[in-house]
C-alpha cells in the first residue's frame, strides 16, 4: 500500500508543513512512540522469549489516544466505552486530509515499532468459519 519511505516522502510533501489539518494536543513523538505500560509490551519486558512485543499502533488508535489526551486535558471523564463510541463518531466525520494526516502518523509509529521492536513478526490468526 505504501513505499517504504512513503512517510518521509509525505513529510517532505508539505502535509506537516505550517498548520497540521488536525491540531494535535500530544506532540507527535509521543504519540508515535509504541506504549510502554501495556498489558503486551509489560509481558514482553518481562519475558521477551516466550511473549510477542506489542503491535504497532494504526491511524485509529492515533487518533483516539490524541483525542483521549484532549478529553483529559478538558477535564472530561467517562467510561471507556463512552469514549470509544465518541471517538468513533468524530472519526466518522473527519475529512480526507485528516484520515491522510494520521495514515502518514501510522507510517511513522511502523518506522518507531521497528527501531523498538527490529525483530517484531507480525502474522495475523485465521479466524475459521464457525458451521
Amino acid at each position: 500500500m505504501f513505499e517504504k519511505n512513503s512517510s518521509k516522502n509525505s513529510i517532505d510533501n508539505g502535509l506537516f508543513s505550517g498548520s497540521p489539518p488536525y491540531p494535535l494536543t500530544l506532540e507527535v513523538e509521543e504519540l508515535i512512540s509504541p506504549l510502554k505500560n501495556s498489558r503486551r509490551a509489560t509481558k514482553f519486558r518481562k519475558n521477551p522469549s516466550v511473549s510477542s512485543p506489542p503491535r504497532p499502533l494504526n491511524k485509529f488508535l492515533l487518533f483516539r489516544r490524541d483525542f483521549h489526551a484532549k478529553m483529559k486535558q478538558q477535564g472530561m471523564k467517562m467510561p471507556y466505552a463512552k469514549v470509544s463510541s465518541l471517538v468513533s463518531q468524530e472519526w466518522n466525520k473527519q475529512p480526507a486530509n485528516v484520515l491522510r494526516f494520521f495514515e502518514i502518523l501510522e507510517n511513522l509509529a511502523k518506522d518507531k515499532h521497528n527501531e523498538m521492536y527490529h525483530d517484531y513478526p507480525y502474522f495475523p490468526k485465521k479466524i475459521l468459519a464457525k458451521l
